[in-house]
């Protein structure tokens, strides 16, 4: 780059010292350059963006991750753009430049699962019934080998529309989705 420019400045001072008006021929010269710049922003922008997941790797190739409104795994990381498979068997192009600055949530990466729902109970239980439901669900998750201990949280949450709300929030010890 450095012997183009070079060589560049030097036929133009022997164009000027023949006489030659120059003027004209750098400011088309700047003109174009900065067409030329401004055609290649965004393929710039894109190997900025991809040098930036290069170097971060908030994710790579076979991760689950979320983007900010879809899911997906990745597929290919290339110089341009990522592509993700989403849950749907749909495949979104990202480019890298845009990419980089997305909120990115890596699934991959995670220790361990939650697992939270809401059971509802009918309106005529009671409340020994419900203590005895609240207890039954806390003993179940304790005894099971895969739930990290630290966090069981079974309570009463709401009177929903049509039911007695329990929240149930726990967490498996896997990073395993299938499992």
């Amino acid at each position: 780059m450095a012997k183009v420019g070079i060589s560049g400045i030097a036929i133009v001072a022997v164009i000027s010292e023949l006489g030659f008006p120059v003027a004209s021929l750098i400011a088309g010269l700047g003109i174009g350059g900065l067409a030329l710049a401004l055609a290649a922003q965004k393929t710039v922008e894109n190997l900025f963006g991809s040098f930036s997941i290069g170097v971060d790797q908030p994710f790579r190739e076979g991760d689950m991750v979320k983007v900010e409104d879809f899911i997906g795994i990745v597929e290919e990381i290339g110089l341009r753009s990522t592509r993700f498979r989403t849950l749907d068997r749909t495949i979104i192009t990202i480019p890298n430049g845009k990419l980089a600055d997305s909120r990115l949530e890596s699934f991959t990466a995670r220790d361990r699962i939650r697992f939270v729902c809401t059971i509802g109970l009918v309106y005529g239980t009671t409340a020994a019934q419900m203590k005895a439901v609240l207890e039954g669900f806390e003993k179940a998750l304790r005894d099971h080998r895969k739930i990290w201990p630290d966090v069981i949280n079974v309570r009463f949450e709401e009177l929903g529309a049509s039911s007695l709300n329990i929240r149930v929030q726990a967490w498996f010890q896997t990073a395993d989705f299938n499992e």
